[in-house]
């Protein structure tokens, strides 16, 4: 046996060499990893290869506003005209609602005189036109999907206006003649983003939690999409904006199953290669919401997420200013970046007859837990005094007895407010 001497010096060594020869690569090829904010920064690297690995980052965004009923199901997100655009999905009205940024109150609708909402996902914008994409797929049957493409200049500003759409209609090279089970459907989609003269579509995968980067024209007609390339965000893609003047590119999703939401930046990247750059994920696994599906840029690198209202959440926006990562600086500074305190319950979704439940950093007091149903019933509860010395606490929850559905798990202490989101599947 190695003695722990020996060990130590192997893992040196080993680390050494990675070092060493990945420094050598750089400076024979120019490529490595250029952002100093990654574990893997190499300064020998004149060229960004897109092999950054971040640390672990768990971010709480600030609580907007609560959304109104009228866009419950918020699925798609814009800014422009200094006004917040968002539409409802599948089943509802075909209409565009503009709100107040500061209220997040309707001011506005447009209406689209030739469409349906089949299921509205998602909106891009360029210069003069908005897209709507009309291609969520959730069962993976469709035959018409397709981009409703409209004049922001005929958008109504107040009141209520109806127009017409030009309709980009289209299918996937690569979509097999039948998805036997929803579950494997790797061929919905809910993100949309405009560059230069393109359509930029990102797959929502629920059979692999990949998403796949397809490529249309803007242009009226019927297309086969490009299919460009994969990428494994170990989740499920809901929603994605582009920042013209940075070019940086944000997706917001969700985990499947849990929802536990989460958002990519992108950026560094070549040409339209949207993924060859840095890709950096940032969980945000406290915010109380279920499908987290909207992204837009407002100013600058700030930000607003929707999501949408269910029986146990309201549909929420949220504040998010991605300068917190990609400023080169890194100045920005914000104390909800690091969840204190922190909690983790396992498993989840919740299989067997306990939730564990890990507690960090609580204050000292009195602390409630309690499991909360979908339709707002108390399902399990536990008080327990959390003394000065007190780091780390584990406790569990009885689930066995519980329906199958979404349920709350809220940590209240004597002075603030914890959710964590959690789920019972069908045995």
């Amino acid at each position: 046996m190695y003695n722990t001497n020996v060990l130590v010096r192997i893992v040196f060594l080993s680390l050494f060499f990675i070092f060493f020869t990945n420094n050598i690569k750089a400076q024979e090829t120019g490529k490595g990893c250029t952002d100093p904010r990654a574990k893997n920064y190499n300064a020998a690297a004149t060229a960004n290869d897109g092999s950054r690995r971040y640390k672990s980052v768990v971010y709480n965004p600030p609580f907007k506003y609560i959304l109104p009923d009228e866009v419950k199901e918020t699925s798609g997100l814009l800014y422009f005209d200094d006004a917040l655009w968002t539409i409802n999905d599948g089943g509802n009205l075909p209409v565009i609602y503009k709100l107040d940024p500061k209220t997040g109150t309707v001011v506005a609708r447009t209406t689209v005189a030739n469409a349906e909402n089949n299921d509205w996902e998602a909106l891009a914008q360029d210069d003069k036109y908005v897209y709507i994409g009309d291609f969520g797929n959730n069962s993976g049957n469709r035959n018409n999907l397709c981009i409703l493409k409209i004049e922001k200049s005929k958008m109504a500003g107040s009141g209520d206006a109806v127009i017409n759409a030009d309709i980009i209609r289209f299918s996937y090279p690569d979509y097999p003649e039948k998805i036997e089970r929803k579950k494997d459907n790797n061929f919905d989609c809910e993100s949309l983003i405009c560059i230069d003269d393109s359509l930029y579509l990102f797959s929502k995968n629920r059979g692999d939690n990949q998403t796949k980067l397809y490529r249309l024209p803007r242009q009226e007609g019927s297309y086969t999409a490009k299919l460009m390339t994969s990428f494994n965000v170990r989740g499920l893609i809901t929603g994605a904006d582009y920042n013209k003047t940075t070019r940086e590119i944000t997706l917001v999703g969700y985990t499947n199953k849990t929802w536990m939401p989460f958002i990519w930046l992108l950026y560094d990247y070549e040409g339209n290669k949207l993924f060859s750059g840095n890709k950096r994920r940032i969980d945000m696994l406290n915010i109380p919401a279920t499908q987290t599906e909207g992204i837009a840029y407002t100013d600058g690198r700030q930000c607003v997420i929707t999501s949408e209202g269910r029986k146990l959440f309201s549909q929420t926006a949220y504040d998010l200013n991605t300068g917190k990562w990609l400023s080169t600086t890194e100045s920005l500074s914000d104390s909800s970046e690091i969840l204190i305190p922190e909690v983790t319950a396992t498993p989840n979704p919740m299989v067997g007859n306990h939730i564990n439940i890990r507690l960090e950093h609580l204050p000292e007091g009195t602390c409630t837990i309690k499991l909360i149903s979908e339709d707002g019933k108390l399902a399990a509860k536990k008080v327990i005094v959390v003394k000065e010395n007190d780091k780390t606490i584990e406790t569990k929850l009885k689930t066995r007895r519980l329906k199958p559905g979404n349920y709350l798990l809220q940590i209240n202490t004597e002075s603030q407010i914890i959710d964590l989101k959690c789920m019972k599947p069908n045995d």
